[in-house]
Formats: structure tokens, C-alpha cells, sequence
């Protein structure tokens, strides 16, 4: 963990340094076993992974549902909603976990198209994009950390000055009611329980912003590549070509990484979008003081886990329609005839912008994290005001 934390000093970054949290956050979780280690490394980590991971994918959500059903009874209202939001939250990780796993070394393969891509960039403007984008990079996990270990350190702490156990999940063999030893083991099991979710958590959620970050980097350096095709004069007609279709080459290599990512983002996003609806409109219900600190820490998480992936990609949108304006806008005219071909085919091959899309069915942009917020809010108010029709009834 504290490898992730880390923050190491550079002039000069990789394209690929943009990426070293967020494996680094993957190989914690048992996800992204290091290369060129030795049998024994391996057997420990693999076994490492599998407890780990079944404990995420497997006994945590029949954990958590369990729990709110034996304990109904037991618990508040507003203590009930919130162990159901945690419930419908949890049963969307393993989803997660499954899709990131089975797609790894899909991803890893975008450190090899990452650095094609960086030996055409030696300028000095192009060097500190690449390094902005690192940083920037770095700083949106860093960034995620804060709100999703608050939402773990006040659930753990709500739970204890309130006697009772801080996620209301079931654990076999103990009851927090019988002994002051089996209460303690609950709330320190609980905490262990959070931390690795919430990694998960983590994981999962910060490489769409991420990988759509570093997508968007390499267009908008493209573009700038693109402005100066054909104004180098001391260049020869052959060299203003092979300029043109390396532009060609790095543009079908920016849209490989989009394929190698969209996967995953399509399917991790939509069960995001999924448990969001839900919990957002669990949040507006019946929650009061204090169990609405939780829900506003959780809260925060949410919009965290849809916002920035969706602003992003609305960003790589607009920037890729810049693409096809700045190709026709080079100095072709001067140029010969088999460049005015190329340079034809690239404007063809430019006019679709890079999008994303869950299951198809929707694409990924700032529109639909806020269509999210309306649907739950005009749920909410249709269930009130039938639930003020049927109190004026009786």
C-alpha cells in the first residue's frame, strides 16, 4: 500500500507512468500478479488472490444480504436502508472483479501501445502534456482514497459509538449481543471487510477516468502533430508523407487502446450505473441523524464513481471532433498528390470520434450521470406523492 502512495519525483515521465497507481492498486487486490517472479512468489500470491477475492466475490454479499434480513428487526429505519445500500452496492464488485480479471492482460497490453506512441513525441510542450497527464493521473487516485475511507472510517465509527455492529452483515459463529470479545472481532472484521472492498472500490472506479485521460492526451497531441503537417518547408515531399502517415499510424493506435478499454468500461460502468440508481434512491429515503453522515460520505462516493468517467469521456469527445477540422486545416494544399489521397483517407477514418457506451445501450457522457440523478429523484417523488394520496385516503 505504501507503494501506492508513493509519489516519486520526475522530469521526464512515460506515457505509461500514468498507469502505475492504478496496477499498483491491482496487484494489492490480487488482480495483477507481477511479471519475471520467481514459483514460490507466485503459489503465495495466487493463494493471496484466491482468499482475498472470495472473500469480495463470494461470502461478502451473501454476508451483507443476510445480515439486513436476520437483523430487520433488529435495526432502525434508517439503519436497515443503510445496510441495504451497502447490500446492493457490494453485490455489484464481484461483477467488477470478474471482467477486470478476465480482461488483464488485455489492459497490460496498452503499456506496449503506449509507448509506440511516445517515441513520436520529443518537443518540449509535448513532453510536459505527457508529464501533466501523469500527474494528473496520479492525483485522481489519491483523490479517490478521500472520500471512500471516510465513508469507511465514519461507518466504523457511527457503529461503535452506537453499540452495534458498524455493517449490519452476517458472521458466522459470532454474535456482537453475547460477548464483548465477539463484538470487538465483528467491528475489526468489519474494518478488514471495508478496506478490501473499498481497494476494489478503488480499482475499478478510477481506471475509466484514467484510461480516458491518457486517450485524450495523445488526441490532443495528435492534433498538434496534424496543425503542422506540410508547413515544415526544409522538409521533401517523401518527408511530409511519412509525417502524415505516422499521424495515421498513431491515430489507429490511440483508437486500439479505446478498444482494448471499452470492454471493461462497458461493462463495469452500466453495473455502476445500476447500484447508483439504486442507492441514490435508497439516499433520499427515509435516512435521518446520524445515520445521514454514512449516506452523505456514501453519497459522495457515488457521484465520484460515475462523474468524473462520464466528464471525461463528454472531453474526448469534443477533442476528437477537433481531429477531422485540423486535417482539413493542414497545409495539404501545397502538397502532392498522394498525400491529398492519405491525408483524404485520414479525414474519412477521423469524422467518428472515440465513445463509449454500457452494453450498448447508452453512451458514456456527463448527460447520462445526470440522467441517473433525475431517474432517482423522480422515483422518489412519484413513491411520495403516492404515499401521500394513500395517507389523505385513509
Amino acid at each position: 500500500m505504501s507503494k501506492i502512495l508513493r509519489v516519486r519525483s520526475a522530469t521526464v515521465y512515460k506515457s505509461r507512468d500514468a498507469l502505475t497507481y492504478l496496477f499498483n492498486v491491482f496487484t494489492f487486490v490480487g488482480t495483477n500478479p507481477l511479471e519475471n517472479r520467481s514459483q514460490r512468489y507466485y503459489r503465495i500470491y495466487h493463494f493471496y488472490s484466491f482468499t482475498v477475492n472470495f472473500i469480495c466475490c463470494l461470502f461478502c454479499p451473501l454476508s451483507f444480504h443476510i445480515g439486513y434480513i436476520k437483523l430487520r428487526h433488529v435495526l432502525t429505519n434508517s439503519q436497515l436502508l443503510a445496510a441495504i445500500q451497502n447490500a446492493v452496492q457490494v453485490s455489484g464488485i464481484p461483477i467488477k472483479i470478474l471482467v477486470i480479471t478476465w480482461y488483464m492482460k488485455r489492459l497490460r497490453h496498452a503499456f506496449e501501445i503506449l509507448d509506440a506512441l511516445d517515441v513520436n513525441y520529443t518537443r518540449r510542450e509535448d513532453l510536459a502534456k505527457i508529464r501533466e497527464c501523469v500527474r494528473r493521473c496520479k492525483k485522481i487516485v489519491l483523490i479517490f482514497c478521500f472520500p471512500y475511507y471516510s465513508f469507511e472510517l465514519t461507518t466504523i465509527a457511527l457503529g461503535v459509538a452506537q453499540n452495534r455492529a458498524p455493517l449490519a452483515a452476517w458472521v458466522p459463529f459470532l454474535d456482537g449481543q453475547r460477548a464483548a470479545w465477539e463484538y470487538w472481532t465483528i467491528v475489526l472484521w468489519d474494518a478488514f471487510v471495508m478496506f478490501f472492498l473499498l481497494c476494489h472500490q478503488l480499482g475499478s472506479d478510477t481506471y475509466p477516468p484514467i484510461f480516458i485521460n491518457i486517450i485524450r492526451t495523445h488526441v490532443q497531441l495528435l492534433i498538434a502533430r496534424v496543425n503542422r503537417l506540410g508547413r515544415a518547408g526544409a522538409l521533401t515531399a517523401d518527408e511530409h508523407y511519412e509525417e502524415l502517415l505516422g499521424c495515421i499510424r498513431t491515430h489507429v493506435q490511440i483508437v486500439s487502446i479505446a478498444k482494448i478499454v471499452a470492454p471493461v468500461i462497458s461493462v463495469t460502468l452500466f453495473t455502476q450505473f445500476a447500484t447508483t440508481a439504486t442507492t441514490l434512491l435508497n439516499w433520499l429515503g427515509n435516512v435521518e441523524y446520524p445515520e445521514n453522515i454514512i449516506s452523505l460520505a456514501f453519497f459522495s462516493c457515488q457521484l465520484l464513481q460515475i462523474l468524473p468517467c462520464c466528464s471525461s469521456a463528454s472531453q474526448l469527445i469534443a477533442d476528437c471532433e477537433r481531429l477531422p477540422d485540423a486535417i482539413f486545416h493542414c497545409n495539404w494544399v501545397d502538397q502532392d498528390r498522394r498525400f491529398r489521397r492519405a491525408m483524404l483517407f485520414f479525414l474519412q477514418r477521423a469524422q467518428n470520434p472515440i465513445r463509449f457506451s454500457c452494453l450498448k445501450l447508452f453512451n458514456v457522457k456527463l448527460q447520462t450521470s445526470v440522467a441517473i440523478g433525475k431517474f432517482a429523484f423522480s422515483l422518489y417523488t412519484l413513491i411520495e406523492e403516492t404515499k401521500v394520496g394513500t395517507d389523505t385516503e385513509k
